[in-house]
Order: C-alpha cells, then structure tokens, then sequence
C-alpha cells in the first residue's frame, strides 16, 4: 500500500479503505427489498480478477500501486451474513511531483449472492452517512451528490474534512450479483474521473 503522510489522506484512507472492507449494514437498519429472482442472467460470469480497473483505462499519470484478493477475514459480519462469497481491489497513485498532496484510486469488487445485491448499496451509503456521527468526528462530513444510474442500482458520495479542506467521493453500484465501490480524494475534477471509471467498471461485468 502507498505511504500516506498526508493528514487529508490518512483520514481519507481510513474513511474510503478500512470502512469498505464491510461497513454495509453495520450502522443502518435493512431496507425494504423484494428477493431478486436468481437466473443464469442475474449471475456474472467473470472473476473479480477480471473485472479489475486496467492502467490503460486509468486517464492522468496513474501507476498501479497494490492489488490482490479480498480475503473473507476483513469483511463485516453482515457481508458473510449476506452472501459475500469473494472480492479483489486496486489502488491507483497519481504520479506528480510538483504536488504536495497524494490522489488516489481504489477500486473494490465484491460478489454477493444475487438475492441480496439490492441491499448493499444501500446499506453501504446509510453506514458511511452515519460514520461522523458514531465517531464524534465534527470537522468529518458525508453527503450524497447526484449521479446518473449506473449497473442496476448505484449510489454515491462526498466526504470533506474541513480541518484540512480536503474532499473523498466515493461511488457503490450493482451490477447482476456485483458490488464494486470506486473511491478517489481530491477536487471535483477526480470525482468526473471516478464516474468515468464507474462506468468502464460497470461493463466488465458479464
């Protein structure tokens, strides 16, 4: 993993990277939602492996910096609970040395059993909302911002610390029976370039 020593992004990586791990459903209550039907068209039939972000298809001076398997031991018990059955992660630095912060990319993929996809979008956003809260952390606020569908079901964030003015976005979408969260902190710009990357990830799902 990338050396954080940057304030902004060792909050941020503790926002955006620890709490993804399985924060879905540990600080909200279940939405209401209708079992999805499981059918041969509601399952994906790639790896995570395969649904990763490649560096060609990451715009600016990216480098990929660590990937690998989300092993079932850094998931929340209402992912087991729920059917998490595996998952794979990247995370992309921006190369730029004439800046004295980090950016950085992380993109989650997750699969879930198919009758519970609906929830964990969801679930996801309700948990972060409610992070500053739980944590008594006053400078720490989350707010959803608008974002055209992307999968089935999507969702997405910002987060801004205003000891520091340093921003996150984070964008959770579902896609057949996969959750995937792609996470960025800097400025508005990098928030354009995550929906962007939503969408190329969306469409490695098959």
């Amino acid at each position: 993993m990338v050396k954080q020593s940057i304030s902004s992004i060792i909050l941020l990586m503790t926002v955006l990277v620890v709490l993804s791990v399985g924060i879905a459903g540990c600080t909200s209550q279940t939405p209401a939602s209708s079992p999805t039907p499981v059918t041969n068209k509601t399952l994906s039939s790639a790896e995570p492996s395969e649904m990763i972000l490649q560096p060609s298809e990451i715009p600016g001076n990216f480098t990929l910096v660590a990937k690998g398997e989300r092993p079932a031991s850094e998931l929340s018990d209402w992912a087991l609970a729920h059917g998490w059955k595996k998952g794979y992660y990247a995370v992309y630095q921006k190369n730029d040395p004439n800046s004295p912060s980090v950016t950085f990319i992380k993109q989650n993929i997750s699969v879930y059993s198919a009758e519970n996809i609906t929830l964990v979008v969801p679930d996801t956003i309700n948990g972060y909302k409610s992070w500053p809260a739980e944590t008594n952390n006053t400078n720490l606020s989350v707010e959803e911002v608008s974002l055209p569908t992307i999968g089935d079901v999507s969702g997405s964030l910002r987060f801004f610390d205003k000891s520091d003015n340093s921003s996150g976005y984070l964008i959770a979408f579902v896609k057949k029976d996969v959750f995937q969260d792609i996470q960025t902190n800097g400025t508005a710009a990098d928030y354009e370039t995550a929906k962007q990357l939503a969408g190329i990830a969306a469409a490695k799902i098959k």
